[in-house]
This record gives structure tokens, sequence and C-alpha cells, in this order.
């Protein structure tokens, strides 16, 4: 399995607003040259705060630029209607609240938005990315021959958590990952995610590091299995 394919709706977002940045520092110098950097902060804000509009408007997600919720569920229930093997991972960061609390929101932010890089490289080409809550992300992987190769991206992204560098500080970043899979025509998308769900609060109750399991029927609490 190779990396993602760059998103470049994303990429565009992002080319557009770096035109933008440097118009606003290029300009306001110029016409605003005693109290430029608070023009420069307001405008910028304003100019960031369009970007996540036009980016929500697109199915993406302002922030980490990965798809959105509505996205998510556009493709996964497209795949499952279709009749294909589809698998989803269910992702949670690890006590994301004690992070915005010890080191603020905009550490948060930074936080949220290194885990999508993460998870990006981590799952494979055909796969979609999303953030669906605040810190809960999602994967759907279609394409698969088998539940272990989604089992295999779990134990991937498991694999490449760790403390972040954010502002010179380091910040623990883990996550709880539930993975289920559905056979072709098997189950409906609110079943599949149900079940990926349970397989990552049973992941998350397992401790503070970053562990995975899997969701398996009939549920068991005992032999549910469980990777780090």
């Amino acid at each position: 399995m190779g990396g993602r394919a760059p998103d470049l709706h994303a990429m565009w977002l992002w080319a557009r607003f770096a035109v933008d940045v440097l118009t606003v520092l290029i300009l306001t110098p110029v016409f605003f040259p005693w109290g430029g950097l608070a023009i420069v902060g307001v405008v910028l804000s304003a100019l960031a705060l369009r970007r996540r509009h036009r980016a929500g408007r697109a199915g993406a997600d302002g922030l980490t630029g990965l798809a959105g919720r509505a996205r998510f569920r556009e493709v996964s229930g497209g795949l499952l209607a279709r009749g294909h093997r589809t698998a989803i991972l269910s992702v949670d960061v690890n006590d994301f609240h004690k992070i915005n609390e010890a080191f603020g929101h905009r550490a948060g932010d930074r936080v949220l938005i290194e885990f999508a890089g993460v998870l990006s490289t981590c799952v494979p080409r055909q796969a979609l990315a999303a953030r669906v809550g605040d810190d809960e992300f999602a994967v759907v992987l279609t394409g698969i021959d088998t539940p272990e190769q989604a089992y295999e991206v779990a134990g991937r992204l498991a694999a490449a958590l760790g403390p972040v560098l954010i502002d010179g500080r380091l910040v623990p970043l883990g996550a709880g990952i539930g993975v289920a899979v559905s056979g072709p025509g098997e189950l409906t998308l609110d079943e599949l995610t149900h079940r990926a769900g349970l397989a990552m609060r049973k992941a998350k109750s397992l401790g503070p590091d970053t562990r995975w399991a899997i969701w398996q029927h009939p549920p068991d609490e005992t032999a549910l299995p469980t990777a780090a």
C-alpha cells in the first residue's frame, strides 16, 4: 500500500490563501505604514475564516484539509450501496481536552493538524480520511480483499503516532482506533460505523497509550483482539 494521493482541492485552497497573505503583507506597509501590523492581523484572521468557510462548502474540513463528515458519509454510503467490501476505522485522539487545557486551543489545533498529517501518510491511496468531530477522525477503505488489510492500516497508524513538537514543547499524541469490516451487501453505513465505534471505545478503555481493536461477532469483552 502506498501513500495517499494528494488532495488537489485542498492544495488549491492553500495556494489561494498564500496568495492572499502575500498580497496583504506587500500592500499593508505601503498604504498603512503605522499600525500596519494590527491591520495585517485582522485581515489575516478574516482570510483564514473565509478559507475555512470555502473548505466547508466544498466538503473538506477547514482546519486539517481532510474530508469532512458529510463527504465521509457520502463516499462510505456509496461504496456500501454498490456492494463493495468496505472497512471503516474510527479514530479518537486520546485526552484531547487535556491538551487544550494544558497548552491552549491554538496548540490543540496544531495537534489536530499534525494528527491529520500522520493519518494521511498511513492510509492507502484509495482510502478516504476524514475529520468527523472535534477530535474524531475516520477512514473508509475499499478495494480490500481481506479484513487483515484493514488491520494492517490500523497497526501502521498506531505505530506512527507519538509525541509531537508544538511551539518548542513536546505534546503527547495518541489515539484509540477501532476497525470494522463489511462484506459485500452485509451492513449499512450506520451499522458499520457503530461497530467501528464500539471497537474504538474498547481500544481506548485499555489505557492512555495508542491502541487499536477490531469488532467481532458476537461481541465478547474478553475475546476482542487488540494490539498496540
